[in-house]
């Protein structure tokens, strides 16, 4: 399963939005679009952690509804 996470960045003392899923966590990027519009007016870096987890929604929700999500994958039966 793939979410959207927030965790503390350190390094610039603020919050930053990741991506997680089975192979681990990774920023946030437009390879998450796969053809489709990136928004990139969300944003990923947030000084205070209630607009980070505000953006965490965002990216959730924008993530769900796009298409090669949306798709019916027929299932195969073997015989």
């Amino acid at each position: 399963m793939s979410e959207f996470f927030v965790r503390g960045d350190l390094e610039n003392l603020g919050w930053v939005v990741r991506f997680s899923s089975y192979s681990g966590d990774s920023p946030i990027g437009p390879r998450l679009a796969k053809g489709t519009s990136y928004p990139q007016d969300i944003g990923v870096f947030f000084e205070k952690k209630c607009g980070a987890q505000s953006a965490c929604e965002k990216w959730n929700t924008w993530y769900n509804s796009q298409p090669y999500l949306m798709k019916k994958r027929k299932a195969k039966y073997l015989a």
